[in-house]
């Protein structure tokens, strides 16, 4: 296998290290919103609602609320990943949850 040149390393970190960097630091902090958004979102789905997923352009699953709080464990899982205090109980739990998580996407898996 042929080693890059210097311009191959550098366009690689422009173009794909950089952009992710920035894409992470901007998915941290729109879930760390989130987390604090979602306090009444998560009572509502612990306590008794009759809210369905209304979405009408034909995604792959409607929401439930338990994939509300399947979302909620998706992001505390993923802050303790970044703070560092992540156990291999939570790796296994996040990896568990993930599957659940991905029935939100609009366009099927794959696509």
């Amino acid at each position: 296998m042929p080693v890059a040149t210097n311009q191959q390393v550098q366009t690689f970190v422009n173009e794909r290290i950089r952009p992710r960097a920035e894409q992470f630091r901007a998915l941290v902090a729109l879930c760390a919103d989130d987390k604090i958004a979602i306090e009444d979102i998560y009572a509502a789905a612990v306590a008794p609602t009759d809210w369905t997923d209304q979405r009408t352009d034909g995604p792959p699953h409607l929401l439930s609320l338990n994939d509300t709080l399947t979302y909620n464990s998706i992001i505390t899982l993923f802050a303790k990943f970044k703070a560092g205090t992540a156990t291999a109980q939570d790796s296994i739990d996040f990896a568990a949850n993930w599957p659940v998580f991905q029935r939100a996407c609009v366009r099927a898996i794959g696509a």
